[in-house]
């Protein structure tokens, strides 16, 4: 089947569209895949290896030999993302000046997303996380489109899938108790198209997400479009079938290339709306601030943030809500001191939960250095 482009441009255009882009994209140019090439880097296969018991190749989850090594393996993954994936930054490229409103993606980095910050278009990240709530959003998405981690991130190392036990937690919590925005929950169910760049639809949880994101119902009012991927004849048959995917004829980079040049043709493309990329930001500032948490002085961090943020809120949505983000991080810290004045919480419980406001609290220092922003002062006083 071929695309229907004048019916994909419209569901852009109305802010219907939902794109979904799996480990396939990131296949390189000898055509190792993104999970062989993890793989690889990990040693993975070797039953030697200190840190991983087994690898499980049909659906790329591990078996780790003690729990505590989990995030030593997790450091080896951050290192691996780190590396170019010139394929990928090819494609993600022109994905980025496509107005999607929300991109899904099913890996745990953010290079689409470091790739608008260095182009200037806006944009605001999320990430599931099956062990916490949603966090607010920085702004509505029909204001500022939102790529969002269905699988985690890689800075979060309890919101990563990577064992079976983690995935049946996430089946157990996605959709559910508050994890995802009920904004964005919405977007994904109104969405009249969805097209699905990469996905790994020969893994056998495939099927389960897609169930779960309410892709499979009968008599749907939505299209859902995917470039030619290499399938055996029964498993395309079944996605064909029971979710009513349309497979086209281009392959992914064809596809991108296509739909890029609908865009422009229809001047639909995005361009910078003079986002202040990296380079721009107060490090030195943000640097101190992650001094106060080294020291184990959390309260001077939060309120330098808070001040650091302070003159930013009109700067834009995006400083507006991690200004929120800093103060829901002061609210949690205060009610913890409380908590200890009054000798009401045992010294374990206390100082787990010290060191999850200062992981949160680096988490936001993070996201807030991704973006860029004007330059501010973070003197804690």
């Amino acid at each position: 089947m071929s695309t229907d482009w004048n019916f994909v441009i419209d569901t852009i255009r109305r802010k219907k569209c939902v794109l979904f882009v799996g480990p396939q994209i990131y296949a390189g140019s000898d055509g190792t895949t993104l999970e062989e090439a993890l793989c690889r880097a990990l040693d993975a296969r070797n039953p030697g290896n200190p840190l991983i018991r087994a690898y499980y190749e049909d659906d790329s989850f591990f078996l780790f030999r003690e729990n505590k090594f989990k995030s030593r393996v997790i450091s080896q993954l951050r290192d691996f993302f780190s590396q170019p994936f010139p394929e990928a930054e090819t494609i993600f490229e022109k994905i980025s000046e496509i107005p999607f409103s929300v991109v899904v993606t099913m890996t745990p980095d953010r290079l689409l997303s470091g790739i608008m910050t260095r182009k200037g278009l806006e944009h605001q990240c999320d990430f599931y996380h099956f062990g916490r709530s949603a966090r607010p959003l920085d702004a509505p998405i029909s204001d500022l489109p939102m790529l969002y981690n269905l699988l985690g991130w890689l800075e979060e190392d309890e919101s990563l899938v990577l064992t079976h036990n983690d995935f049946f937690g996430y089946l157990e919590a996605v959709f559910t108790g508050g994890k995802m925005s009920l904004e964005l929950k919405t977007e994904l169910l109104q969405a009249k198209n969805y097209i699905f760049l990469g996905l790994p639809f020969g893994k056998w949880y495939m099927q389960l997400i897609l169930r779960v994101l309410g892709l499979h119902n009968e008599g749907t009012e939505f299209d859902s479009i995917s470039p030619n991927p290499s399938l055996s004849p029964p498993v395309r048959q079944m996605y064909e079938e029971q979710f009513k995917i349309q497979f086209v004829e281009e392959n992914i980079q064809s596809f991108v290339d296509e739909l890029h040049k609908q865009c422009s043709a229809k001047n639909l493309l995005r361009t910078s709306g003079g986002v202040p990329g990296p380079a721009q930001i107060d490090t030195l500032s943000l640097d101190s601030i992650v001094d106060f948490v080294a020291y184990a002085e959390t309260d001077k961090a939060l309120e330098a943030l808070r001040n650091y943020l302070q003159p930013l809120r009109s700067k834009g949505p995006k400083m507006a809500g991690y200004h929120t983000d800093c103060i829901l991080l002061m609210s949690r810290f205060e009610e913890l001191e409380k908590k200890a004045q009054r000798g009401v919480t045992y010294t374990q419980e206390d100082q787990v939960e010290r060191a999850k406001i200062n992981y949160d609290l680096l988490a936001l220092i993070n996201r807030i250095r991704e973006v860029g922003g004007p330059q501010g002062t973070a003197a804690p006083g």
